[in-house]
């Protein structure tokens, strides 16, 4: 393995490792210690004796910056403890992994890929994001592997994960093309082959056309045209009233007339974030019978366009 490979498999299990870790314990209110280490690079048929028994399989489709689907899988003993500890009970085991259990570990998960590709994002320079995720249940069977998996080859990730009732190991599945694929986003893929020597000029031309230095700018160019060709780029706004955090338990027992109570008290300033940066403050209105906001707070022109680079 050559310093590249080292670097980008410290990158990307870091921001997994840190965003499960992050995740498992926001929503069991238990801590959780997870770590990353560089596996094998495995054929389809030998995924399937990772695991000893019937395995969950995570598949997560990106569909913004990056082309494929990655794959999780984890036992599906300490799975089903995983989602018994998000439920609050104390991690007891379940023989199979079906409704309520079945969406809370895809909703956990949803939320593992949101921040692991915000991390990727801000070390690439542009956004990933991926459909949501598909939880399925696999035996541990070769054909039934190749069936959810295609044919090819995998880099395992391995993400070693601890908890006080809760011990097992998670493999993070990269497919060769979207490995092949984040590498280049992070400017860690093959080193580009030398270019030729230019051939040696003569010194009589050199001599005819000296070197002439080249003009020191004072300081940064600015050119307002470059502006004007992002004037039309499209970016999510979104007006927040607050928020708050619950238990998946608590979560999927809300119904209709449920009360959520917010971090935020009934006279303070309602925020306007864009591309998930807030740029201003303000208050909630009625326009001709819809929901208005109206500014009262708003940063300058310039800390705007910084707050978005």
């Amino acid at each position: 393995m050559d310093a590249r490979d080292t670097e980008f498999f410290q990158k990307t299990g870091s921001a997994f490792a840190e965003s499960m870790a992050s995740v498992f314990s926001m929503l069991t209110g238990r801590e959780f210690m997870l770590k990353s280490e560089a596996g094998e690079f495995l054929e389809t048929s030998a995924i399937a004796s990772l695991h000893e028994a019937t395995a969950i399989l995570v598949k997560a489709n990106y569909q913004k910056g990056l082309s494929g689907t990655l794959f999780f899988t984890l036992p599906l003993k300490e799975g089903t403890m995983l989602v018994d500890l998000m439920l609050g009970g104390e991690g007891a085991s379940a023989e199979e992994l079906v409704g309520d259990s079945k969406d809370a570990l895809a909703e956990t998960f949803n939320q593992v890929m949101g921040s692991a590709n915000q991390t990727l994002s801000d070390l690439a320079g542009e956004t990933f994001a991926i459909a949501n995720v598909e939880i399925l249940a696999i035996p541990a069977e070769p054909a039934a592997y190749a069936e959810h998996l295609g044919q090819g080859g995998f880099q395992d990730l391995r993400l070693p994960t601890t908890q006080d009732s809760l011990s097992t190991t998670i493999h993070l599945l990269l497919p060769d093309l979207l490995l092949q694929q984040l590498k280049r986003k992070f400017g860690l893929g093959e080193a580009p082959a030398p270019e030729p020597a230019a051939a040696p000029t003569s010194v009589a031309a050199s001599v005819s056309a000296p070197l002439r230095q080249a003009p020191v700018a004072s300081g940064p160019a600015t050119d307002a045209g470059n502006l004007d060709l992002l004037l039309d780029i499209q970016l999510p706004v979104v007006v927040r009233m607050g928020q708050t955090e619950m238990m998946m338990g608590e979560l999927l027992k809300l119904t209709p007339g449920s009360i959520l109570e917010l971090n935020r008290s009934a006279d303070a300033p309602v925020e306007l974030l864009v591309n998930g940066k807030l740029i201003a403050k303000g208050e909630v209105v009625v326009v001709d019978g819809n929901f208005a906001f109206r500014i009262t707070e708003i940063d300058t022109r310039a800390a705007r366009i910084r707050s978005l680079a």
